[in-house]
């Protein structure tokens, strides 16, 4: 995959032909990850689920490699103390599937231990092998997570309260 399609959700998504899926048995493989990010399993979970090249956006970050996505996801894994997925629906588009998941972990910012819930929705699409070369999360990066952090955290609390 070019670089260019760093932060480019609409040309990754053009450029990206999905394979026709019969199952919703990809999207087991999906989750496995997100629920064993603290496992030492991690890099083989995700090298059997996602491709060498593909695009993965998160909100946080965007990644065209597998092995920089395996790297990202165990730094995660061990800024955490907890995380878990569970998956509230499965939609399926011409080309796509559509997960939509609640997120939940407990993190430690300044000594403070905190838990957080997050709701969002992930875009899948994969090859003829099962394996996702597109991968779009849409979720609210400061309801899951930047509430949370002293300071911004405050500062967004008080323009949600103004709108």
């Amino acid at each position: 995959m070019q670089s260019s399609y760093v932060n480019n959700y609409p040309k990754a998504l053009d450029s990206l032909a999905s394979q026709p899926l019969g199952t919703h048995q990809t999207i087991t493989g999906f989750m496995r990850i997100f629920n064993r990010i603290q496992h030492g399993e991690l890099a083989k979970i995700v090298h059997e689920n996602y491709t060498e090249q593909l695009y993965f956006n998160d909100t946080f970050r965007t990644i065209t490699d597998r092995n920089e996505l395996v790297d990202y996801l165990q730094q995660t894994g061990q800024q955490v103390d907890w995380l878990e997925a569970q998956v509230q629906d499965v939609a399926r588009g011409e080309h796509d599937f559509y997960v939509r998941w609640i997120m939940r972990l407990q993190f430690t910012v300044m000594g403070k231990q905190v838990n957080s819930e997050s709701i969002g929705i992930s875009q899948l699409r994969f090859n003829k092998q099962g394996q996702i070369i597109f991968h779009q999360d849409f979720w609210d990066g400061v309801d899951g997570f930047y509430q949370h952090l002293p300071i911004i955290g405050y500062l967004l609390r008080k323009i949600r309260e103004k709108l």
